[in-house]
């Protein structure tokens, strides 16, 4: 009844007050209109992707009767292998860490860098390449006497089998200089007469007594 009574008193109010119609009237023709233009943006916007889905079906169609894919494809595989060989190819994981070690004390040397300092660490695989490793070095030292261009270029010629992580070089003609290298090896095919062992790979000792530090 309490329900009935309340309805009854909000069915007078509604008729007896125009302003309240008129109120709840323009509310419900702004929602209507707010719905229309949300409508018409999804509209719009389906319609733009689509516009752009048939683009771009006309052009794979347009590329699908092209004759020179597979040429490109031959010679962009034989620039990989060209690229891929370029990397040095090293028999084990002590072997990979002298080779990046012997590489950056030869950069400090030609480089002429004061107080060099090298550290290496361990060797580790590379995800998605299982016949590859990585090693994470660093080497600091003092440039001479404006040598910045010329060790930049060197760093740049070692690509691509090793990439700069990090390179801070400090202020004035003859800076100290502190460079993160993640260096690139191939794995050496196991031989017949001296097949590989995995354990014997992981006892090797690491070249650089820093590099237990630095791992760690």
């Amino acid at each position: 009844m309490a329900d009935l009574r309340g309805l009854q008193q909000l069915r007078s109010q509604w008729q007896a007050t125009p302003r309240l119609r008129y109120g709840v009237m323009v509310i419900a023709a702004i929602l209507g209109l707010q719905v229309l233009f949300m409508l018409s943006d999804l509209v719009h916007a389906r319609v733009a992707a689509h516009a752009a889905d048939m683009e771009m079906l006309a052009r794979l169609e347009g590329l699908h009767g092209e004759t020179w894919w597979p040429e490109r494809a031959g010679k962009t595989q034989e620039m990989l292998e060209a690229i891929t060989d370029r990397i040095p190819e090293v028999a084990g994981k002590g072997m990979a860490q002298a080779e990046s070690q012997a590489w950056l004390t030869r950069l400090a040397a030609d480089q002429a860098l004061a107080e060099p300092r090298v550290k290496v660490e361990d060797t580790v695989e590379v995800d998605g390449y299982p016949d590859m490793w990585q090693v994470i070095s660093r080497l600091e030292g003092k440039l001479p006497g404006y040598g910045h261009e010329a060790f930049m270029r060197a760093v740049a010629e070692a690509l691509p089998w090793v990439q700069v992580e990090r390179m801070e070089i400090a202020e004035g003609s003859t800076p100290r200089v502190v460079v993160t290298f993640r260096s690139y090896y191939r794995k050496a095919p196991p031989t017949a007469d001296a097949p590989s062992h995995p354990a014997t790979d992981k006892q090797e000792p690491t070249p650089n007594p820093d590099a237990a530090d630095l791992a760690r």
